[in-house]
């Protein structure tokens, strides 16, 4: 055991040299096996160790027994260690979560806790491979994806599993061959907990159809962790190429469907939770929503969880959280020419000045941001606004109107973003839709006497 565990343990680069690895210890055979083993290695892997137990209120005497019987045993290894107590069934009910998953959380809130006073750097746990079998099981019968089926993983983060390499029985018989005792928590063998019924019935008889089936599902779930590796470098480099961090939210362009399928479902996963900073009631389903949505008319709008609201635009879908950006609230401003206007709520510092002739080795600004107008042919008073049902612009030097509306959807400027768009306006006259174009009319020409300039600090450079 001492030699399959070592090797296991570098194998997956669990610890280096001058480690301090805190050890859970519940005082079962599993976590018995985990700290006899890392004590005989602890010369040879140069590392130190500390003890946690976790005593979860639930067995009453039995349990304080446990509790005292790992202190004994960490006197005799002269191991410092940790007892802990907790309510884990007073846990579940204030949040309504089942009891194996309030302890669990309370556990490895403790460990943290425990590994920060002590100054560990590891925290080992006792997990084996029926461990990991019967997590496989779990997920498949509640429905899972390719990572729910990679079991119990050797390293996640600080946590680390030595006893992955070993199936139950092996640590039993270590334990016998050692003459050491353990603790034997009833509550292991009640099957009201759902991974007690998968531990003493399913298990076995999967056993009986093949003697080494726990063998052969760690196995498995080593080939699928690779695969979910590959699956994820390839979701990473669709992830960039796809899709964007913008001022609006996140945007995911059209172009992922060109992706196999399964990279645009992780595409999507992973953007959903990114957007979200949560994954835990994200599933399947959303994502297939999200792939139908693609599908739909500009404009759609789908509501996820975690206030997540997708929006199908020409260009693909944007992921938005909270408020919807549509609902801006109407803007209109009297802008006078030779002063400057400051407009925090836009990011936007607007400067105007008023040329008497043509500057001499200047050219007409094709900045996007600054713009030059025939001030003679402005009639009325300009007016930074947002937009309004008769707005129209001059396309042509004919003088040919497009109603705004037309023009926003000829230039596929989404129409979440059209009540937030800035207008330069004399009445009805659009004659600078900020960001973007100028009516053909008040261009400068040769003919032109004065120049109205406009330059607006701060514009957003992605429009």
């Amino acid at each position: 055991m001492r030699k399959k565990v070592r090797n296991f343990i570098e194998e997956n680069h669990m610890v280096e040299k001058n480690d301090c690895i805190l050890a859970a210890v519940s005082g079962g055979a599993d976590s018995l096996c985990l700290l006899s083993v890392l004590h005989e290695l602890r010369e040879e892997l140069q590392i130190t160790l500390c003890v946690i137990h976790v005593e979860h209120g639930i067995r009453g005497e039995e349990s304080l027994q446990d509790a005292a019987f790992v202190e004994e045993v960490c006197r005799k290894y002269q191991i410092p260690c940790k007892v802990c107590h907790c309510q884990a069934l007073a846990y579940a009910r204030e949040k309504r979560q089942s009891v194996e998953e309030a302890a669990r959380k309370l556990r490895y809130g403790l460990f943290r806790e425990a590994a920060q006073e002590f100054g560990a750097n590891k925290i080992a746990v006792a997990h084996n491979q029926n461990d990991s079998a019967e997590t496989m099981l779990f997920h498949l019968a509640r429905g899972t994806g390719l990572k729910g089926l990679c079991g119990i993983l050797p390293v996640r983060g600080q946590i680390i599993r030595p006893l992955l390499c070993a199936s139950r029985q092996e640590i039993e018989e270590y334990l016998a061959g050692e003459g050491r005792e353990f603790c034997v928590d009833k509550t292991n063998e009640e099957l009201q907990y759902t991974r007690n019924k998968i531990r003493h019935r399913i298990l076995p008889l999967l056993v009986e159809v093949n003697a080494n089936a726990i063998s052969h599902m760690n196995q498995t779930a080593g080939f699928v962790t690779e695969a979910v590796g590959l699956i994820q470098e390839l979701r990473m480099r669709a992830s960039e190429k796809y899709v964007r961090v913008c001022e609006d939210g996140m945007h995911i362009s059209q172009g992922l469907l060109l992706e196999p399928v399964m990279i645009q479902k992780e595409t999507l996963l992973g953007s959903l939770a990114e957007a979200a900073k949560n994954s835990k009631d994200i599933s399947s389903v959303h994502v297939q929503q999200l792939l139908e949505l693609f599908a739909r008319q500009n404009g759609r709008i789908l509501e996820l969880p975690y206030g997540i609201r997708a929006r199908r635009t020409y260009e693909g879908i944007l992921l938005q959280r909270g408020s919807d950006k549509s609902q801006a609230q109407p803007f209109c401003r009297e802008l006078s020419v030779g002063c400057s206007l400051n407009l925090p709520s836009y990011g936007y510092e607007i400067h105007t000045r008023l040329l008497d002739k043509f500057p001499q080795n200047e050219e007409i600004p094709k900045k996007m941001y600054t713009k030059w107008f025939d001030y003679d042919k402005i009639k009325g008073t300009t007016r930074l606004r947002t937009r309004q049902e008769h707005d129209y612009l001059v396309i042509d030097a004919k003088g040919s109107r497009k109603k705004l509306k037309k023009y926003f959807v000829d230039e596929k400027i989404p129409e979440y973003r059209r009540d937030c768009i800035l207008l330069l306006a004399d009445d009805a006259h659009i004659l600078w839709v900020i960001g973007y174009r100028i009516s053909e009319d008040i261009k400068v020409t040769e003919h032109t006497k004065r120049i109205l300039e406009i330059r607006i600090d701060g514009g957003r450079k992605d429009e």
